[in-house]
């Protein structure tokens, strides 16, 4: 059920058996794998630095949402460990601990286990304010809860560094880095069709006439100024091109995903329809402000990159001059060894070659002479100390600016101090890797009950995917809605569908004291009713989730979050001011909307108030 795969990526295609035909197209790399894992990691890590400046207004009892209001706006099955406290100090512990499993996700350290803990907390952080979230966040705790069923670990990492077999014989190689490294399973099935469904059933639900002939979606698209880009408003110019840009779209979510999965002309067809993919994203990445969302969907593409795409680099790599390097360490130094497995799986060419000093005698009065372990380039030149690991960064491309800068003088200087220190400790840091960094087996297979589990998300994801098309709710019964939104696989792929929004928008949020005088409560737009918005609106919001906000605070169906969002205002305000006739009494929420036309004509414009609070009893309307 569960295997790894060590084959060129043609032969399995060379077979007249369908059943290896299809095996081979739901088979990943474990070097695609890999990549997803460190991509997925960093993502969640910029997701938390970009949460973290509105952490108390989105997150707290003090902020927009308190725990109270978020009861009445939440589904009662989305489970939150950060609602279990509404004091800052335990969204700061939340924060942290997510950002140091995602590390720990990063380099790949008990890789299985900081994925379950990361998915955790960010289902958990999803669940805290749904007011803020966007198909993005949705792609992402979705990929991390796929990627628990998955050996994200078996490539680039600590795990696959510290095999048991290497500490024996570390020169022996696992997989040959000029063949495919392809993994089988349930799960590489399930996340597989997880990513496709994104563009499939997006493409389903974009039923809106502007998606139809004369393809007018991308015109409509480019004129929501919230959204677009200063890059979409120059483009917006070229008219004639935006309605190929519209049809464009919908072909490649529905061709797309028939290439990827086309188990004929492999891998052409695999690449071709990958790149059709993310296309789309490169589009949206330069015309929209849509935050993270390109980037994470760039990352679920990640798990389709075929293995002749890997094998073309890793053919390369041994042709480059970082395959010549070898790395020689103190046999007597456990924790030597292990930094030596380490550095090669980040940096250098599964080939290279990791010796004991004491068994070359040129080799080993250096490293007696230097205290210091001994890296040679192959061109007859040896490097140590701080020297050697600034060399061993310069070896990969991704980390050559990194080598660039540990080579400063002033960097250099510290290096060679903590290199030092290190090394005076060899046994010290012995002991303390030994407990730390253990040897550990990697299991490329999954247990049976994994797979099943991963079978049976299969199944609700698919049902509850169709019960989002037109006329299909009836099939989103509890037995379905229930456990999917305990384990937030929940989604719908919506954005743009039915139609786009043929409406710009804005807030104005104005105050009156005590004494009369009226502020403005959002410094970013001005409370005169006729005041009037640059064209390029997205500088309104003070990022993509404030503007999710206050979109969604406009149109939510109960009244919760607004009372939540004036309770805010009043206790802000009031917190700061000493003097009573200064305090705000009553705010008004409204929002300024233009009508999109493609006649060129001025846009309608008008305004509408949606909320009104009274932050003192007294201040409450009579009658």
């Amino acid at each position: 059920m569960t295997q790894p795969l060590e084959s060129s990526p043609n032969n399995s295609l060379d077979s007249d058996n369908w059943l290896s035909r299809i095996r081979t197209v739901f088979s990943i790399d474990l070097r695609s794998l890999a990549l997803m894992r460190i991509l997925l990691a960093l993502l969640i890590l910029a997701d938390l630095i970009l949460r973290t400046p509105t952490m108390q207004m989105f997150y707290t009892d003090a902020g927009v949402l308190p725990r109270t209001k978020w009861l009445a706006v939440n589904n009662q099955w989305y489970l939150s460990l950060h609602a279990a406290s509404g004091a800052l100090w335990w969204q700061i512990v939340l924060f942290s601990l997510a950002a140091v499993f995602a590390i720990g996700l990063l380099v790949g350290y008990r890789t299985r286990l900081m994925n379950i803990l990361s998915w955790v907390l960010l289902a958990s952080l999803l669940n805290r304010n749904e007011m803020v979230l966007q198909g993005g966040d949705i792609l992402l705790v979705l990929m991390a809860f796929w990627g628990m069923f998955l050996p994200l670990g078996a490539k680039w990492s600590i795990d696959a560094a510290l095999q048991p077999e290497n500490r024996l014989n570390p020169n022996q190689m696992r997989f040959v880095p000029e063949k495919a490294q392809l993994y089988f399973s349930v799960a590489t099935v399930a996340v597989i069709f997880q990513v496709l469904f994104l563009y499939f059933f997006t493409a389903l639900l974009k039923t809106g006439a502007p998606w139809r002939y004369p393809f007018e979606a991308a015109q409509y698209t480019l004129e929501i100024q919230h959204f677009a880009t200063p890059i979409a408003l120059w483009f917006k110019e070229f008219s004639s091109l935006l309605p190929l840009g519209a049809a464009y779209v919908i072909f490649a979510e529905f061709v797309g995903p028939v290439l990827v999965l086309l188990p004929f002309k492999w891998p052409i067809a695999r690449i071709i329809g990958l790149l059709m993919l993310a296309s789309l994203h490169v589009a949206f990445l330069l015309l929209l402000h849509i935050g993270l969302f390109p980037l994470i969907d760039f990352m679920s593409l990640t798990v389709l990159i075929p293995s002749i795409v890997w094998i073309y680099f890793a053919k390369r790599k041994q042709k480059s001059k970082s395959a010549q390097v070898t790395m020689y360490y103190d046999e007597d130094c456990g924790f030597c060894l292990k930094m030596c497995l380490i550095l090669r799986e980040f940096l250098l060419p599964e080939t290279v070659k990791i010796l004991p000093a004491q068994n070359y005698n040129h080799i080993y009065s250096i490293m007696e002479r230097e205290n210091s372990w001994v890296i040679a380039d192959g061109q007859g030149k040896t490097y140590t100390h701080w020297h050697a690991m600034a060399f061993l960064f310069t070896q990969s491309w991704l980390f050559k600016p990194i080598g660039w800068l540990m080579k400063l003088p002033p960097i250099m200087w510290l290096g060679n101090k903590i290199y030092y220190a290190v090394a005076n400790n060899r046994s010290r840091m012995s002991a303390v890797t030994a407990r730390a960094l253990p040897y550990r087996p990697l299991k490329l297979k999954t247990n049976l009950f994994g797979q099943i589990a991963a079978g049976i998300c299969l199944a609700y994801i698919v049902v509850f995917n169709i019960s989002t098309l037109p006329g299909m709710s009836y099939l989103r019964i509890k037995p379905v809605d229930i456990p999917i939104r305990i384990l937030r696989i929940d989604q719908k792929w919506s954005m743009f569908a039915p139609k786009p929004l043929t409406i710009s928008l804005f807030p104005q949020v104005e105050g009156k004291l005590r004494n009369g005088t009226s502020v403005n409560l959002y410094g970013l737009t001005e409370t005169d009713p006729d005041w009037v918005a640059p064209e390029y609106m997205y500088p309104l919001y003070e990022g993509y989730r404030t503007r999710k906000y206050y979109d969604r605070l406009r149109s939510f169906k109960s009244n919760a979050p607004r009372s939540g969002f004036g309770h805010y205002q009043c206790k802000k305000w009031n917190s700061s001011v000493t003097d009573r006739s200064e305090q705000l009494g009553i705010l008004t929420l409204h929002y300024v909307t233009l009508s999109t036309n493609l006649e060129g004509k001025p846009k309608e414009r008008k305004r509408k108030m949606a909320w009104q609070h009274w932050c003192f009893p007294e201040f409450k309307p009579k009658g």
